[in-house]
């Protein structure tokens, strides 16, 4: 059974193309979130977003100093990395006709903390990002990997990710591994 329902995934894809071409304004998002500092180390972050609100804590916990109440910064950068992709790639399920029984995506990084805290010579980025994803689905490798390429090309965050840094990728379909650009090592 597809964890995605391709019908109507599809229908709404196809009508936000049709609302985004048809109404001038549409297209123009300016996404915002409010963070104030609680304590210390510790930050809430309130946004609204299509009638909702959401309240998220951070914290930069560990050897920085704060307490362990809340995620890092960088595990919500790469959740929401995460959670886009993951999405862009249902969406792609669904306008290619490609059914997934399960998807499972790790999103890692690499951090030299050293730069956070002053080194001379020492970046504070990420050096790489890399996804490893497992999915099962009757569909052919070739297909998985044409929806996997149509959703990293719409994700918003994996597109400002590649600006930013190299991002590599390892699909296991069927606990095949289909495509791996992943460096020894890493």
């Amino acid at each position: 059974m597809s964890l995605v329902d391709l019908d109507k995934v599809r229908t709404d894809h196809e009508l936000e193309i049709e609302r985004l071409r048809d109404d001038a304004s549409a297209h123009h998002l300016r996404p915002k979130v409010t963070t104030r500092l609680v304590r210390d180390l510790t930050m809430e972050t309130s946004f609204s977003q299509f009638g909702a609100t959401f309240d998220l804590v951070g914290v930069l916990a560990g050897a920085h100093g704060g307490p362990p109440e809340g995620p890092s910064p960088l595990r919500y950068f790469l959740a929401g990395i995460a959670f886009c992709v993951t999405g862009w790639w249902a969406k792609g399920s669904a306008v290619l006709g490609h059914e997934l029984d399960s998807l499972e995506l790790d999103v890692q990084s690499y951090v030299d903390a050293r730069g956070e805290h002053g080194f001379p010579g020492i970046e504070t980025h990420p050096k790489w990002i890399a996804l490893e994803a497992r999915i099962s689905s009757d569909a052919s490798p070739s297909d998985i990997l044409a929806l996997i390429d149509w959703g990293n090309d719409r994700c918003p965050l994996v597109g400002f990710a590649r600006l930013a840094v190299p991002v590599y990728e390892r699909i296991i379909h069927q606990g095949t591994t289909i495509r791996d650009t992943v460096p020894p090592g890493l």
